[in-house]
Order: C-alpha cells, then structure tokens, then sequence
C-alpha cells in the first residue's frame, strides 16, 4: 500500500508509524530501515520524512550493525551530491552523527576506505549557510576521528586531496603549547578541527548574547537552543581532547579569549545566582541544580522528613533561602562562562589519565585562572573557580615529579609518587584560602560542593573547616545530620594525618586565621614545604590515639543511624565508615605489636638475655602469631571493600575504582605482613607458632595477584619471584575488584607496591642462606624494620571517599522468600532430628532492572545454618540489615564464590574445607524480566541437635560480560526447627 499511488501526506503518516513500531522490534528493524532508503534513493518529497523516521529508530536504541554499512553508503552518495536538498542534507548529518557520535557508537561494520571520502563530503557541509549543518558536520568529523583512533590508530586521513584541513594547510596555526611540545602532522590537523569548533562556539555565543541583549526576549528564554549547541559543542571538544590531548591547550587558550569578551559584557548584568541547567561533563552525571542568593541559608528540603532519604544525592542539595518554585533570571553570559570553567576541569580530569599530557596543560590552565581573576573576578568564588585551582596544584605538581625522576631515573631507595606530604599541604593551603573565599562570599552551595571534592582528594583539613561552618550554619535543618557525619568523619581523618606530621598544623591553622586579601593570592601555589614537613613522625606508640580516632569516628556511624528509620538507609555511607574503623583497629594492633617488639629487643638488650634465648623466641613468636592475625583480618577486610563495590551496581566507575585501590592496599599491606617474616624457619626448641587455621601464605599472594594481573607484568614478575602462582582456572570471572591504573593516586599505589616488593625480595634474599633455627631472630627483626619503614609510606598516600558517598539510593539487593517443601508442615519450616530439609525458594531481585542495565545472565544463592546458634525463642523475620551483617555476609560470600568457580568447570573442589559447625547449600535461579525466580535445595541439618535455628543468606548475579555483582539481602532467612524423629 505504502508503495502504492497514495497520497505523500498519508505515506509520510504511515511511514512514522511503521518506524514507531519497527523500532520496538528486532525482526523488523532491517526491513523498515531498508524501506526508508529506497525512498531516499528515488526521486521523492518523503526524503525527509524517510531520515526523520530514520533518525527516531537509531535514537536511543541498540544499532543493527548489518543494515548500518547500508546506511552510511546510501547517506555518503547523497550527502556528496550536489542536487540532494540542503534540509535533508541536515538530517542526513544528524542520523551520521548518531552513528559516529552515540554513547556506544556504531561503526564497526564501516569499511573504512570509504571515511576519506566522507571526510571531505562532512568539510563540504562546513560552508553550508546553515549554522546548524555546519555544528552537525563538525560534531561529526570529530566523531570520526576519535573513531578512527580507538578503533582504527593506524588508519590514516590526514593527507587528503583537497581537503582544508591537510598539513599545507595548517602552516599558519598558532597555539599555546609548551616549546618543548613537537607538533606531529595529526597534531595540526586536529588542531584546526578544535579552531573550527571554537570559532563556531563564538558564533553561537554572539547570537545567544544578542537575543539575550534583548531584556523583553530575555525574559522569555531560559535555556535557548543556542546554548544547548554550544554546551554540545563543549561535550564533543571534551571527546576530542580524551583521544588527542595536545588539542585540549588550543582549546583552552581560544576560550580564554571568549572569557575576556564575556566578561566585559556581563559587567552590568551579573547575577550572584547559580546557573541551572549546567551540567557535568562527566559520564553519566545528572543534571545539577544551583540556587543560592542572599545572606540567609538553609535546605530547600527542609520539609523533608529526616526518615525520606531514599534517592536523595547529598551531592545536589540545595542551600537556597527560600523554596519558591519559580526561576531565578540568570544571565545568560554567566551560563557561558561557568560551562567554559567547567570543560576546562574536564579537560584536566580526562587528561589526568593520559601519560605525560597534564604537563603541556598546567600553563594554560594557570592563563585561565588568571584571565578569571583579572577580568571577571566574582567567579573568583565559585566551585568552578575552586576546582581550577585545584587542577593547576596538581597538574604543577606532575610536572615536577615527572622532571625529577628524568633526572634521577630509577630509584629503589623511594618510591616516585605524585602525592607526597609536600604536595597534600600545598594543595590543603590552595583549598583553604579559596573556601574561606567562598564563604566569605556567602556561597554556602559552592562551598559544599568544594569540601566533597577535598573529600575525595584527601584534604581533610579543608573539609572538616567546611563541615564545621556549614554544620553550624544549619544546625537546626533537616540535613544537620548529615554535616554532624560528615565533620567527624573528616576530623578523625585530619588527626591521622596530623600523627604523622604533627607540625603541619601551625602552618595549616596560619593560613585559616590570616587576614590577607583573597583575590591577590587567588592562585598561588607554593610547594617548597619539606623543611616545614621534615619527616614523618614515627607512628610507634601511636596505637592508642588511633584507637581514640577510631571511637570518634563511630560517631559519625552514629549520627546517620540516629536519623534513619530503616536499616537500608544510607547503608553504603555507614558501611563504608565502619570498613575505615575496623581499618584503624588493625592499624592500632599492628602498631601495639611493633611497639611491643620494639621495647621487648631494648629489654634484651639491656638485661643480656641474648636475642636467642628461650624468653626472646617465646616473645618473638607470640610476635610472629599476632602479625598473622593482622595479615588474615586485612585479607578480610580487602574482601570486605571488594563486596561494598560489588553490591552496589549502580556505583559509577570512579567511585569502583576508589574503593577497588583500597582493598588493594589492604591486600598489599596484608601480603607485607605476611611475608616479612619466614615463619617455617623458627626453631623446634620452643613450642611452634600455631598461625590461625584460615591463614595462607598463598590465599594472601594469590589475592594480590589477582588484583594486579593483566594490569601490571613489572608487579606480577616479582610476585613470581617470591612464589609460585597458580592461574585462574576460570578466567571469565572476576572476582576480586581492580582499580582503574590511569589515576595519579593509583599510580602512587602501584609505585609503592613496586617499592614494598623489591625490598621484600632484598630481604628474603638475605635470609636464603639460613637454616631453621639458625639465626632466625635477626630475620624477625628485619622484617620488623621493614614493616616499620614501609608503614609511613602506606600512610602518605591520602584516604579518599568515592563519589559514590555522596549519592543515596535504595539498597541495590534481593528478598528471599523460603518455604518448607513439605506442604504438612503448615506451622512452620520443620524436619525431623536425623533428616535433611527440603526447602522451596523464591528470591526477587530489587532496584537491578530499574536502576541499571546489567543483563543478567545467571543467578545464584548460598543458605547456610549453623548447629551452635540455637535460638531460644524464635522471633519475627526482620526487612531490617544490620551493619554488624556484613562480617558474615563476606564469609558466605567466599563461599558462594567458590561454589560458582565449581559449578562454572563442571568440578567440586576437594580441597574446600567445610566449617564443623556450618552447613550449607546453593541455589541457582533462571533470570527473568519480572525479577523473581524459583529454585529449591536440601539442607543437610541431619546433624543438628533439637531446637529452633536461623537461615542466613546470600546471593549475587553475572552478567552477560562475566562481570560479578553481590545482592545485598534485604531481609532475614527464615527460622526452622528441629525435633525430635518419630521413628
């Protein structure tokens, strides 16, 4: 019908809707997408109504890849030919933008002899008298190149015939680069791509600020579409300088020039008001509200109740003086330039991740700064501003270390790390001097948003200044709580720094009382503070102030529970705090040992016993036994951040890689401990070192290995060295976490896990020659005093918290329903004494399909009971899950692991040891889209004596891609009982 003789206007009809409907299905997507191009290839007035529709089936949906070499061969010949109509050529570039530029773009199946010629066909659209082809056409061809350089790097169209952007044609190009820097030829080209964008955006500005000009207009438009360009512009700018980051600097210094202009025109009509509608660069960040004005503060969700909390993001909270739902005129200019201020912070945070890049960008960062403070000085005292300085401290800093260590070269005598105690004041004395700007200035908003990032960078000098003013300034608010948490969280942070550089406080608290004008030292970044530092202060004897610390920050614990009316809320913050004391409390019993090592080696010393008497080596094993303990309760606690990650899956990448770097700290330190000391060669004379049953050498070694391989060949080389290590016999499954490698912080981590090793193979080669007994305290004490040395150094390196932190959602888990399979048991879940139970499971899976796009593949639960927790009165099964449940969930967990890697190779572990009192059983459960499914088990309880028992639980999915995530259990096992046989 629809190729019949029908009227145009009810084909165009019937075309919309036949796309509606193929796009909802895979059997006929192909065939509407092929029916839409034959329209397009004949002579027709439905060639834009044919790449409307085909433009509304690529949005948003997972692309066909077979039927896409179709359409770009199909648009490539029209958008080339010179008789296709300029407004289809428009949605011709739109629908090739989808394909080139989408989230996950699409262009695998492209032959790629063809891009040259569609390269040139996008530069024609460049001179096109439509400004919005001409941003499509750029978008697109910066949408190419990054293509071409993360699929294809070897792919050249750089030298191409007739096209403008060749090397002869970028002669003439001037930038802002560091001398140093040699321009490569895809260096120029590039370059021009990023002046086109830029002069396009200066366009788009002079238009948005003409109509804005215009106050009746003005008053009309709250977001124009303009600026909708130009903030889309910016994002494929950002993409642009990930793949190529010499073109981040052109970008910045063109910009730099527009923020002068801007400025002089927003003299008049600036407005103290935060934008709305500014939206982060990052992936996946939701769109920020900003709204503060006047003298008078408080949260616009004051009416909440303090028992509402679910989905909230601390990290949006409002401080406005009032709740008026109506907009505050914004000028418009001041959307322009807090967008530029914060593409610049994309660009240092995307470069950060690029090798040797963040260096060619501190100059230009630093002139961007400077041109903010000259001429547009009231953005001086915004987040923006803020963060801008914090990227040139940090990028100035790189800079330095990288110098340093070309001249130095290689050094096992210390660790080459960015952040070291020199860098953490110097960025501490940046932070403050501008936070004490922004409040000042009354920016309450500003100044939250200033603190949470000194929280995930480790200044918690600064943050725990913040969380003070603010906790006062809102005491009586529905979010007092919540700074109450947070200012004792970051003071017991800043005291465990301060034990370490106990005389950085003058000069920190120096800097928080002086009185000298803000603007003048706005950015000035001093970083010769070694003399200021000296050295870290020995950390022996410090074991009671941590234990100290570790009971305020509790409190922190406290404050959240005490305005929570459920157990799953805010269980991710009050978790992650528990993880960081039980932390100190190894650190505190760590410290207790070495001191006690310390003083027991003068005692002998000082009375002559002799390092090899019979008190020494019974002091020396008593020694040996308690670092085990240590080892095993960090292992633990490694595995423990490892199921925090995992059992958030909605958890951006940042925030997994944050808490990936430290459990892996954990397990370094673990892996330290436990091999300082060569257990196996202390001598028979004295009654053994009986190490606890759960500790092995090589559970700790092969933790960290599994933490570092495929990441690192120099880390897992010198793990060989010390053992041997077995592979991962199921390699598509990961269960341990790993961290990103790119970030500074995790290459610190890295560099001193490097440093630890070679020192351990220095120390291990020393004791190869040693027979068991022979001498074998001088090895202890060389172990000690490598733990000493290296514990300092572990310490340096800042505690950040994730992002994540700062986000509260629903508990991301599952309810377990469990029945008794035998329908005559209508009272309860029972079996006779000698028997095994039989159960019935329905588990649901909740806020999985909602909240995030893990397509499950496979579903599995563990049940266990234990036969020494009788209960004596059975009580109700509870929705509520307890802090203190997450210990046991990480031992099932293990568990659960386990039974997976067995069920996976078709094969049972022999060599699992099952704990006496433990029984267990799985369950796997088939996916579905209505999140519940159905299993059934037998428990063997036939050993179990009479009485009432507890069902403990847990249960975890994998994805498509092997990736691994834990079901947080949002309720209780069910109880059941035991009696007495009839037989």
């Amino acid at each position: 019908m629809i190729l019949g003789r029908l009227k145009d206007i009810f084909k165009a009809d019937m075309l919309m809707s036949l796309s509606i409907l193929a796009s909802k299905s895979v059997i006929l997507f192909d065939n509407q997408v092929e029916l839409l191009l034959l329209f397009m290839r004949h002579e027709s007035s439905l060639k834009t109504t044919s790449l409307k529709c085909l433009f509304f089936m690529l949005h948003g949906k997972p692309y066909h890849f077979p039927v896409l070499r179709t359409v770009f061969g199909t648009l490539l010949q029209l958008i080339d030919s010179d008789n296709f109509p300029l407004d289809c050529k428009s949605y011709a570039f739109r629908v090739l933008q989808k394909i080139f530029c989408g989230k996950a773009p699409s262009v695998h199946c492209i032959n790629t002899s063809e891009l040259p010629k569609f390269v040139l066909a996008v530069e024609s659209s460049l001179h096109s008298s439509s400004w919005e082809t001409q941003g499509i056409g750029l978008k697109v061809l910066a949408g190419t190149l990054c293509f071409l350089h993360q699929t294809k790097p070897h792919q050249n169209i750089i030298r191409l015939e007739g096209s403008s952007f060749t090397y002869s044609a970028c002669q003439g190009m001037t930038n802002s680069l560091l001398s140093t820097h040699v321009e490569s030829v895809e260096d120029k080209f590039v370059h021009k791509i990023v002046t086109s964008m830029v002069n396009h955006s200066i366009s788009l500005v002079n238009k948005v600020v003409s109509t804005g000009n215009n106050e009746e207009a003005r008053r009309h438009i709250y977001m124009p579409s303009e600026l909708k360009k130009y903030r889309s512009m910016l994002s494929s700018m950002l993409k642009l300088v990930v793949c190529y980051p010499s073109a981040a600097a052109v970008s910045l210094d063109k910009l730099r020039c527009l923020i002068k202009e801007l400025a002089q025109i927003d003299d008049s009509g600036y407005s103290e008001a935060s934008v709305s509608n500014v939206e982060s660069f990052q992936t996946n960040s939701a769109l920020e509200v900003l709204d503060t004005s006047n003298e008078i503060v408080k949260p616009v969700a004051a009416s909440m109740k303090a028992s509402s909390h679910m989905g909230t993001h601390f990290d949006k909270l409002k401080l406005d003086s009032t709740e008026s739902s109506s907009k505050k005129e914004v000028s418009i200019v001041h959307n322009i330039i807090l967008w530029t201020l914060k593409f610049a912070n994309a660009c240092h945070n995307m470069l950060c991740k690029t090798s040797g890049a963040i260096c060619n960008l501190h100059d230009s960062i630093k002139e961007l700064i400077e041109c903010v403070q000259q001429n547009a000085c009231q953005y001086c005292s915004t987040y923006e501003s803020f963060h801008l300085i914090m990227c040139a401290c940090i990028s100035l800093n790189a800079c330095k270390i990288q110098d340093g260590n070309q001249e130095s070269g290689d050094s096992t005598e210390q660790p080459d790390i960015l952040f070291t105690p020199s860098v953490w004041i110097t960025q501490e004395l940046c932070a403050i001097r501008v936070t004490k700007m922004l409040f000042s200035k009354q920016r309450y908003w500003d100044a939250y948003r200033s603190a949470m990032y000194c929280c995930r960078e480790g200044l918690w000098f600064t943050a725990s200044f913040v969380f003070r003013k603010l906790a006062d300034a809102f005491g009586s608010g529905s979010f007092s709580f919540w700074f109450k948490s947070l200012l004792f969280f970051s003071a017991g942070e800043i005291e465990m720094k301060l034990l370490l550089f106990p005389s950085v406080i003058i000069k920190l608290v120096g800097q928080l009382k002086t009185d000298d004008d803000l603007h003048e030292k706005f950015y000035c970044v001093e970083t010769d503070f070694d003399s200021t530092l000296g050295g870290s202060s020995k950390l022996h004897g410090s074991q009671t102030k941590i234990a100290d610390i570790r009971s305020r920050i509790f409190l922190a614990i406290d404050s959240l529970t005490s305005n929570t009316s459920s157990g799953h809320e805010l269980f991710f913050q009050r978790w992650f705090i528990n993880l960081r004391a039980s932390f100190l409390e190894i650190l505190a019993d760590f410290l207790g040992i070495l001191n006690a090592h310390c003083c027991a080696q003068k005692e002998s010393q000082h009375e002559e016993i002799g390092d090899h008497s019979s008190v020494a080596r019974e002091h020396n094993n008593s020694h040996s036994l308690a670092l085990a303990n240590c080892s095993l309760g960090l292992s633990d606690l490694a595995q423990s951040y490892d199921l925090l990650a995992v059992s958030h899956g909605d958890m951006d990448h940042q925030s997994f890689s944050s808490i990936a770097r430290l459990a892996f700290m954990c397990s370094l330190l673990s892996f330290c401990i436990a091999f300082s000391v060569d257990f196996s060669k202390f001598p028979s004379s004295v009654e053994p070192c009986r190490l606890p049953e759960k500790f092995s050498h090589a559970s700790v070694i092969q933790d960290l290995h599994e933490r570092v391989d495929r990441t690192d060949s120099q880390i897992v080389s010198q793990l060989q060295q010390l053992v041997h290590i077995a592979c991962n016999d199921v390699p598509s499954l990961q269960f341990v976490t790993r961290m990103d490698c790119s970030g500074f912080l995790e290459k610190d981590s890295y560099f001193l896990c490097k440093f630890a090793l070679a020192n351990l193979l220095r120390i291990r080669g020393d004791i190869k020659g040693i027979a068991t007994g022979e001498d074998t305290v001088s090895s202890l004490h060389g172990g000690m005093r490598f733990l000493s040395s290296i514990l300092p150094r572990f310490m340096e390196l800042p505690f950040v918290v994730p992002k994540y932190f700062f986000r509260v959602r629903p508990c991301f888990g599952a309810e377990l329903d469990i029945y008794d399979s035998n329908p005559a048991n209508r009272a309860g879940i029972s079996v006779p004494s000698g028997f095994q139970l039989s159960l019935t499971l329905c588990l649901q899976w909740k806020c999985v399909l909602e909240r995030t796009s893990i397509d499950i593949s496979k579903l599995y639960c563990i049940l266990a009971a234990s036969s020494t927790s009788c209960l004596d009165v059975v009580g109700t099964r509870s929705k509520e899950f307890e802090i203190d449940k997450t210990a046991g969930m990480v031992r099932l967990n293990r568990k659960l692991q386990q039974y997976m890697k067995d069920d996976l190779r078709k094969s049972s572990d022999k060599e699992e040891e099952e704990e006496r009192d433990l029984v267990t059983a799985f369950a796997r459960f088939e996916p579905s889209d209505s999140g519940l499914g159905f299993s059934s088990c037998l428990l063997n309880v036939s050993a179990f004596p009479q009485g009432w028992y507890k069902i403990k639980w847990h249960a975890c999915c994998v994805d498509k891609g092997g990736a691994y995530y834990s079901l947080l259990p949002l309720n209780d096992g069910a109880a059941f009982s035991i009696r007495k046989s009839e037989l």
